[in-house]
């Protein structure tokens, strides 16, 4: 394999949303040898290279399920945003259903609502089958608005009343099934949206040229690397569009039932350093 890239979350990160030393002394062995290593997230750059920049990893980044790639060096490759009446009708429809969402920018993710930014988080621990406890993971969660991985603002309005804003992703959470699901068939309306999942009760909105697949293939082209030689690694619904396009794609012993039906290879967990267990058996 010439180029490899690996989802973060669920994949490339523990359940204490970290890479683990194993992870990172593989992906460090990998690029010795020439490999590219490229991540393919759906959280936008800057809250992608905090695990990274923790774990001494410099490469490029897929950020945003594709709305953005940037080197390793922070070089913004590529751009693809939605536009602002297409996001203010998204708010509407969440709204309405109930649906709490957070909106992801060239200049950082957004909530406006800090407490259900918190239970979100701890929600979505949950719910990936987190053993910590309910205080750990309200740490883990502050620790997203400590970092500046998300910013509280009070009105989503003034994100429209700046210009220099670009609208990458809106990503919407709830537990509460009808409510999600009423959301997304009406989203799913939209021709110019792609809509997907990394956790069993979001909604990942980005636009339809916003998707990791798009991205890697686009990647792999500029680095002239041919699709055959390109590894994915991932476990969510937003790593499908990866796994179809790649020449061998790699599911986490954690990945959900869609993901594992459609690789070529299953590998341990993310608590058990699956990625760097794939990455070895290419070196």
């Amino acid at each position: 394999m010439k180029l490899i890239a690996i989802d973060m979350d669920g994949t490339l990160l523990n359940d204490e949303r970290k890479v683990t030393a194993e992870n990172a002394d593989a992906i460090k062995q990998a690029q010795k040898k020439g490999i590219e290593v490229v991540i393919a997230t759906g959280r936008d750059d800057k809250e992608a290279r905090i695990p990274l920049q923790e774990a001494k990893l410099s490469c490029p980044v897929i950020s945003v399920n594709g709305a953005e790639i940037q080197t390793a060096k922070g070089e913004v490759l590529k751009v693809v945003s939605l536009d602002s009446s297409t996001v203010k009708k998204t708010m509407e429809i969440l709204h309405k259903h109930d649906v709490y969402y957070e909106l992801y920018t060239n200049k950082g993710a957004f909530t406006d609502n800090y407490e259900r930014g918190i239970e979100t988080v701890i929600d979505v621990l949950q719910s990936a089958g987190s053993n910590d406890s309910v205080e750990e993971m309200t740490r883990i969660a502050e620790e997203r608005y400590e970092k500046g991985a998300v910013t509280h603002i009070e009105d989503y309005k003034a994100l429209f009343n700046d210009s220099s804003i670009h609208f990458y992703k809106v990503l919407a959470f709830s537990r509460n099934d009808q409510s999600r699901n009423a959301a997304k068939d009406k989203l799913l309306s939209f021709s110019n949206l792609a809509i997907s999942s990394s956790a069993s009760d979001n909604i990942e909105i980005t636009h339809k040229e916003a998707q990791k697949g798009i991205a890697v293939r686009q990647f792999a082209a500029q680095k002239g690397i041919s699709l055959e030689d390109v590894m994915v690694i991932g476990d969510n619904g937003n790593d499908l569009s990866m796994f179809k396009i790649a020449g061998h794609a790699v599911a986490m012993g954690n990945a959900i039932k869609e993901v594992k039906e459609i690789a070529n290879e299953i590998t341990a967990t993310n608590d058990e350093s699956g990625v760097a267990k794939a990455i070895l058996k290419q070196l």
